[in-house]
């Protein structure tokens, strides 16, 4: 390992939690990763890292240090990364994106992204779980609301609002709703992914609320709920952006949409260590687009 090799080794370390995840992301085995860092301890005559047969921490000098190292890194991969640049975008991405969100436009994005870059290669992969980053090795996951982990990079793509849909067969038996209150009379399709799946949060003139909301569906996916509204099984809440295509098809319409519902944003969020790195931004930019194109859609085929 060359000097900058160990320092990514040591940031690699830091941001993984372990030598075997860090491994894991370079590519290098646990002892190649472990002898690294202790050469670069040697190198710099300080410890960085306290180790235990259960546990691992960095060092007051290894914080300090770790700040210098990223920038470095980052110097030194913008450099390499302009140079790339000026023979077009190449080198590999791997993506994650909630599974409903990734079918209905992510895909679509990532596809145009690789006709626009032909030397570019992605692997995406949809799940609604929160990946680490770090241990699993993406570059970039797209993720709808607001963040817990602090120590991700983040950048807005909009905000997703969440909508009440029904198929028109369905209004056309059992009504429509005027007001948010007259959910407590219709069947609702439930998704416990929300925080609080039995009620639904709209914005008042006095502020937030919610309705408590009843029925014989309970998933934990909003394609699930969208395929059986589509089937007429009553009424779903869902980001809006997920509608779009049976919005535009017809297949669903929105009710409700005087009343306005909570608005959640949508992010891509990535590591420190990706930050400044061209092909990231380049398809970060890229998603913005694609969202607010779909947006767009979407708001188009809604009632005015």
């Amino acid at each position: 390992m060359d000097k900058l090799d160990k320092m990514r080794a040591f940031v690699a370390v830091v941001e993984t939690g372990s030598f075997a995840a860090a491994g894991k992301r370079l590519g290098l085995s646990n002892k190649v990763i472990s002898k690294g860092i202790q050469a670069l301890e040697a190198d710099i005559g300080s410890t960085l890292l306290f180790r235990t047969t259960r546990a691992m921490s960095i060092t007051p000098e290894g914080r300090l240090y770790l700040q210098g190292c990223r920038r470095v890194l980052l110097e030194y991969d913008m450099l390499s990364a302009s140079l790339e640049t000026s023979k077009g975008l190449r080198g590999s991405l791997r993506i994650a994106a909630p599974v409903t969100f990734g079918e209905v436009l992510v895909t679509d994005a990532v596809v145009d992204f690789m006709e626009l870059h032909p030397e570019i290669e992605i692997d995406l992969v949809l799940s609604d779980a929160h990946e680490d980053l770090a241990e699993k090795g993406f570059d970039l996951a797209i993720r709808i609301g607001n963040l817990k982990d602090s120590n991700l990079r983040q950048r807005t793509l909009a905000q997703a609002e969440l909508i009440v849909v029904a198929s028109p067969a369905y209004l056309a038996e059992f009504g429509t709703p005027a007001q948010p209150h007259d959910l407590a009379n219709h069947t609702c399709i439930r998704d416990t992914n929300s925080d609080s799946p039995n009620r639904w949060p709209f914005e008042g003139e006095d502020g937030p609320f919610s309705v408590p909301v009843h029925g014989r569906l309970v998933c934990n996916s909003s394609a699930a709920g969208l395929t059986a509204a589509r089937k007429s099984q009553g009424l779903a809440m869902v980001p809006d952006v997920f509608a779009e295509r049976d919005l535009v098809a017809g297949r669903l319409v929105q009710v409700l949409s005087e009343a306005a519902s909570l608005q959640v944003p949508i992010q891509a969020v990535y590591l420190p260590s990706g930050y400044g790195r061209p092909k990231l931004t380049a398809f970060i930019d890229h998603m913005k687009d694609a969202v607010a194109a779909g947006k767009a859609r979407c708001k188009g085929a809604r009632p005015a």
